[in-house]
């Protein structure tokens, strides 16, 4: 399934990577093929660096919002990292979409954050995990 996602994203139609205008109907084939396959590791596959433009960035979270649930989950680390901030145009949309996964299995994730939030010491990105965290309460 992992090749044939990748035929597809050579196609410019579906190109996550460089078109900032794939359809919803795009967007939602991926997004069946990725909820069809457990194997897919979407850390690699929404590398924020395959991406000619931060606005292709809302491909990843338009792919997200479409997937079910419990998927959701295994794009919870971008999230994150679009969390970085708040002047990103991915930013507000991926804020929302912490809001349709399970509270209780963010906060599990949140701690790792803050920890490289510290560690990287860049204040913006912790006030940003703070603003979740008050959403999440």
């Amino acid at each position: 399934m992992y090749s044939q996602i990748d035929e597809l994203l050579k196609r410019t139609e579906y190109d996550i990577y460089n078109n900032p205008d794939v359809s919803d109907e795009g967007i939602k084939t991926i997004a069946e093929m990725i909820a069809a396959d457990k194997n897919i590791d979407l850390k690699e596959l929404f590398d924020l660096r395959k991406c000619s433009s931060k606005f292709c960035w809302l491909n990843y979270l338009n792919i997200l919002e479409k997937l079910p649930k419990e998927d959701k989950v295994r794009g919870l680390s971008l999230l994150f990292e679009l969390l970085q901030d708040a002047n990103w145009p991915a930013f507000q949309k991926a804020m929302e979409l912490f809001t349709t996964i399970d509270s209780e299995t963010v906060v599990l994730y949140l701690d790792k954050y803050l920890v490289q939030a510290c560690a990287e010491d860049d204040e913006d990105w912790l006030y940003n995990l703070h603003l979740l965290a008050q959403r999440l309460k």
